[in-house]
């Protein structure tokens, strides 16, 4: 009998060899998307260390709007610029240093702590944003902002006087508008001098008791925003302005005029009057208000009659296309009766057509009849 080698036993394996260890990753983890994301604001220069974002209610719509307050330079507001919807655009934010070491020496110094500092010092290694968006801080004039407490209130009466009213009276008005200005009223002296000069700009004074009292002046408020105006106008307003508030609201709308059975385009003159007048230091609106009431009724003149013709153009249109209509409709008919018909054929005619019968006579010319014989 051949004598055969036998194989080794395998070795036994371990518990390492059998599961290994998967290699640890030297990437970090993205951190989760956070609710309240920092965004980027473009601030002035040379502001106060004092300097915050407050919440007050805007003068234009009484909705809480944010305002960027210095108590030396005043009030800004925050336009906002952002990317149009369809490009894909972000923003990488990344801390300074420095800027950090200045915000948390401020912070001791405050012993106060606001909500975007915090987000500003906490970036860590950077944020990347979702939306190009930026908050531009543009200067607003302080008079806007206080407007609310000088302008008479909702209920009162048209043509009612108004009461003269200390300069204090009117701070605590203006405290009772929100949380805010109380705040702010009682830090900064500075804001109350700057609301009193812009106060005495627009209001009618008496002193009584050697106190100034106050009272709003609506022809000192339309003078003030009257020259607001003309500077803005002054080296011409943006294309896009321009085009929205003055050559849209001004155009002439174009008439359709009715003629035996066609329509003529044109154009009706602006009245004549349509330059404003200066007869006193306030502004006569009577002619632009008479031109644009004259261009109301145009539009509703030009909008009925496209409305007529219109109709005119679809019954005219129904007319020209009926016979073409029964044209198609006859075509239709025919065709569904073809279709019919061979569907009603049997298979054998069906095969008999296709058989070549042009050497073959005719059926019936064997029933014709025989030719005389010579």
């Amino acid at each position: 009998m051949a004598r055969t080698r036998s194989k080794p036993k395998p070795k036994p394996t371990t518990a390492k060899e059998t599961t290994p260890e998967p290699p640890q990753s030297t990437t970090k983890p993205l951190p989760p998307s956070t609710t309240n994301p920092p965004k980027l604001f473009v601030l002035p220069k040379d502001t106060s260390l004092k300097s915050r974002i407050v919440t007050l209610e805007n003068p234009a719509n009484g909705a809480p709007s944010r305002y960027y307050f210095c108590p030396s330079m005043g009030f800004y507001e925050f336009t906002r610029i952002a990317a149009p919807k369809k490009d894909c655009k972000s923003w990488l934010i990344t801390p300074n240093k420095t800027t950090d070491n200045e915000l948390k020496d401020q912070h001791a110094k405050e012993e106060t702590t606001t909500q975007e500092m915090d987000t500003g010092a906490g970036l860590g290694g950077g944020y990347v944003t979702n939306k190009a968006d930026i908050f531009l801080a543009t200067p607003i004039d302080l008079l806007f902002v206080v407007l609310p407490a000088l302008a008479p209130k909702a209920g009162a009466k048209q043509g009612e006087k108004q009461h003269f009213l200390s300069f204090e009276d009117h701070l605590d008005t203006l405290a009772s508008i929100s949380r805010q200005w109380k705040v702010l009223l009682s830090q900064h002296q500075d804001l109350k001098d700057m609301i009193e000069r812009r106060m005495a700009t627009v209001s009618d004074t008496v002193t009584a008791g050697g106190e100034t009292m106050y009272r709003l002046s609506h022809e000192k408020l339309i003078k003030v925003l009257t020259k607001k105006a003309e500077r803005m106008c002054a080296k011409g307003l943006p294309p896009s302005m321009e085009e929205k508030f003055i050559k849209t609201v001004l155009e002439v709308p174009v008439m359709n005029v009715l003629r035996s059975d066609t329509f003529t385009t044109t154009s009706t003159p602006a009245p004549s009057d349509t330059q404003t007048t200066t007869s006193s230091p306030i502004p006569d609106f009577s002619s632009l208000d008479t031109h644009l009431a004259s261009l109301a009724k145009l539009r509703a003149e030009a909008l009925a009659l496209r409305s007529i013709s219109d109709n005119i153009s679809r019954k005219r249109g129904h007319d020209e296309d009926e016979g073409a209509i029964m044209e198609r409709e006859e075509k239709k008919r025919k065709k569904e009766e073809e279709e019919k018909k061979k569907k009603g054929e049997s298979r054998a005619v069906k095969q008999l057509k296709k058989v070549d019968t042009s050497g073959m006579k005719k059926l019936s010319s064997f029933f014709t009849k025989a030719g005389k014989k010579s």
